[in-house]
């Protein structure tokens, strides 16, 4: 019982370790792929960059000294990288609040437009079906003075006639 239970730690941490293994050689290979086999392959602005921390030149350094060098390089790259971005996503927040802001506006002034013709219209009607009313009372008492002339007339000519 002992016995397989220490064969099952033993090839649990054997089989873990080699993870942990694989992520460090793949961070080797990478920088092996991408700056030469011992290193010595960087742009200038690297070696330059090395050789002011440093105070040393590239070609006299060690694999070592290259290696921690290009690490750092590549995880300040990677945060500069991400802090970027994180820029980025902030300002296009803040330009698509701005651009929320400015409809939003917009919308008030186009709401506050169609308010004012709606109330310039219910003016308008309220004055033409006001100016209907007056003409029609115009009109009625054009005709009760025409009723009125006539009846006059008519008793006019009654009284000439009666004479």
């Amino acid at each position: 019982m002992i016995k397989c239970l220490l064969t099952f730690l033993f090839i649990f941490l054997l089989l873990s370790s080699f993870s942990f293994a694989k992520n460090a050689k793949d961070d080797d290979a990478k920088l092996k792929d991408e700056f030469g086999q011992d290193l010595s392959h960087a742009p200038f602005f690297l070696r330059y960059s090395f050789s002011k921390q440093y105070n040393k030149d590239w070609k006299e350094s060690y694999y070592t000294e290259r290696k921690d060098f290009l690490t750092k390089y590549e995880t300040n790259l990677a945060a500069e990288l991400a802090k970027e971005k994180a820029d980025a996503q902030a300002q296009a927040s803040k330009e698509k609040e701005r651009m929320q802001e400015e409809k939003s506006l917009e919308r008030k002034l186009a709401d506050r437009k169609k308010a004012e013709l709606a109330k310039e219209k219910a003016e308008e009607k309220e004055y033409e079906d006001r100016q209907k009313n007056f003409d029609k009372v115009v009109k009625n008492q054009q005709k009760d003075l025409q009723e009125m002339e006539r009846q006059l007339q008519e008793e006019e000519q009654a009284a000439q006639n009666n004479r």
